[in-house]
């Protein structure tokens, strides 16, 4: 049985920072470069972080480097704008 990881404010951090490069559109592709650039993290941080809500089905790497928020992610940072980006679980 796989053990389900918390999320962490880093994680809630890239997802409204990528929220905001997508200009709040679902399939826009962003470079995890300029995410990573945007938080002042590593290139790896920017990574894990993509790998985290790849896995939930929040987003899809489109190409290389480039990931784009799924309908589900960008409904899921709506509802965290809405609550004002808090940590707090819904």
């Amino acid at each position: 049985m796989r053990v389900l990881e918390s999320t962490t404010d880093v994680q809630y951090e890239f997802l409204r920072a990528l929220y905001k490069l997508a200009d709040g559109q679902a399939k826009k592709p962003v470079f995890y470069g300029d995410l990573s650039a945007e938080l002042g993290r590593s290139p790896e941080e920017a990574e894990q972080a993509c790998e985290f809500w790849a896995d939930r089905g929040l987003l899809d790497w489109v190409t290389l480097g480039h990931v784009a928020l799924t309908h589900v992610g960008v409904r899921r940072a709506e509802r965290l704008a809405a609550k004002g980006w808090s940590a707090i679980p819904f």
